[in-house]
């Protein structure tokens, strides 16, 4: 990158994260433990030769054709060529490639005539004309004879055991309309892997602030066809749009939790520079409104300093909960029996002996989340002094259930944003929370002679037995005393 890109991209990040968010953001990535423990052993990650002959050789019950498609335009060479061979390299071998190309010229027809027309399974359809990312995939679509479409971009490619874990999944999950899996960036020149994105299963909230399922995604063709075609309207979002509008239509949608998609870090990529494609915020931000419009959901949609998530503003009627303070109740049957004679529909439980209490702006805040359907129970990130104590509780990387983020500074973000964005998680804290009351009696109450950790692993999973979402909101940071 030379002087005057350098600097134009310096411009531009103040711009987006000021010159405090930007100071913070270069910290951050300086010291994000995942992505440099990542960069320096990728290839552990990446399936060996011995696993890929066993899966070659593996007969599922269900081996369902699945088809590639991949809108062209003007694709280099080498690109297109890596893309092809991901394919070839593929360990599962029922799938079909599917080439719409846009190109105005026959360069990339004259490329696949000379070296891949032996292989009937990669089809290629040169367009009219250039319709754009959506009309072109749409086009690739349509040409596709398989059960099940797996989306990839013009200069990605995918790991050779991607196709493999779809269909294992699809075998262990026959109601699966929508897989998606992990994926990393890969340096157009030097061929490392860094930025690895190890998402979360699916989560509806958090996808309200951004787009975390993006690559690799593979859509049951009848699905896609219920849903629609991808809209021109929200080019640059246009998976974005079109994922949003899946989850109107089901939630059978399984997450693939290993790394099958390598998205090229290049000039033109967004995945080299979200300056490169602004219009894709823009386009993403549109498509929520759309959903929310759609969804008749009491939100708008903001945008958020630094543009890698929206901010959404939930606008309901809030009734007031009851307040109850773990510090003055000795047993759980008081407990329950105080919720029991409550007459209302929402419970604020928190520990004056551990917390201070949040404001009654931030309560009724959280109390907007607590409204939403299927929630159970939300609550906040918690803090002592400069570092999280929480930011939910999840499995960590040692496999045990504990809190996440903790000892994390307050001013960082988070892998990926999200010890700061709302999302739906496995459990929270339960010094300061909002609890549906009819959630609360059904779970069969907080058992207060647990340990505060275990205590609410407990009473979440009984919650979520009982049909309920866990949210938090990690807008909101109480403190801990001490």
């Amino acid at each position: 990158m030379g002087l005057t890109k350098k600097a134009a991209y310096a411009v531009g990040m103040i711009r987006k994260h000021g010159l405090r968010g930007l100071a913070i953001k270069v910290m951050e990535t300086k010291y994000e433990p995942i992505d440099h423990e990542y960069t320096k052993n990728w290839q552990n990650y990446m399936v060996t030769k011995e696993e890929w002959k066993v899966q070659r050789n593996t007969l599922f019950e269900h081996m369902p054709l699945v088809s590639v498609v991949v809108p062209l335009y003007e694709t280099p060479e080498c690109f297109l060529r890596e893309l092809i061979e991901g394919m070839l390299g593929q360990s599962y071998e029922n799938w079909e490639l599917c080439l719409a190309d846009g190109s105005p010229t026959d360069k990339i027809e004259r490329f696949l005539a000379e070296n891949y027309k032996e292989d009937a399974r990669i089809r290629y359809r040169r367009l009219l004309e250039n319709g754009g990312i959506s009309e072109n995939t749409n086009e690739a679509v349509a040409m596709a004879m398989g059960e099940y479409i797996g989306l990839l971009d013009h200069d990605d490619v995918l790991a050779p055991n991607a196709l493999y874990e779809v269909v294992r999944m699809l075998n262990a999950h026959p109601d699966a309309q929508v897989i998606y899996s992990d994926e990393d960036k890969i340096d157009a020149e030097s061929g490392i892997h860094s930025r690895p994105h190890f998402k979360t299963d699916y989560n509806p909230e958090l996808l309200m602030h951004y787009n975390y399922i993006c690559h690799f995604l593979v859509v049951k063709k009848t699905m896609l066809e219920k849903v629609g075609d991808f809209n021109p309207c929200y080019d640059g979002a246009q998976d974005y749009e079109l994922v949003l509008r899946l989850t109107e239509q089901t939630a059978a949608i399984y997450h693939i939790r290993k790394i099958l998609y390598h998205w090229r870090i290049h000039s033109g990529s967004t995945a080299g520079s979200s300056l490169s494609k602004d219009y894709a915020y823009d386009a993403g931000k549109r498509a929520l409104e759309a959903y929310v419009q759609r969804r008749k959901i009491p939100a708008e949609i903001k945008e958020a300093q630094g543009h890698n998530s929206y901010e959404v503003i939930y606008e309901q009627e809030v009734p007031e909960p009851e307040l109850i303070n773990l510090a003055e109740i000795k047993e759980k049957d008081a407990l329950n029996e105080l919720v029991e004679n409550s007459t209302r529909e929402y419970l604020f439980i928190y520990d004056s002996r551990r917390t201070r209490l949040l404001g009654e702006r931030e309560r009724k805040e959280l109390a907007q989340y607590a409204c939403l359907n299927k929630v159970g129970l939300t609550g906040v990130r918690f803090k002592k002094h400069r570092k999280l104590v929480s930011a939910g509780i999840g499995v960590l990387p040692d496999g045990k259930m504990g809190y996440l983020f903790e000892k994390l500074p307050v001013c960082f973000k988070g892998y990926f944003n999200r010890a700061v964005l709302p999302q739906n998680v496995s459990a929270v804290p339960l010094e300061q929370c909002i609890i549906k009351k009819e959630a609360y009696l059904k779970a069969g109450g907080i058992d207060l002679d647990k340990e505060p950790l275990e205590r609410a692993i407990d009473f979440a999973g009984r919650l979520q037995k009982a049909g309920y979402q866990i949210m938090l909101d990690a807008k909101l940071t109480a403190v801990y005393k001490g």
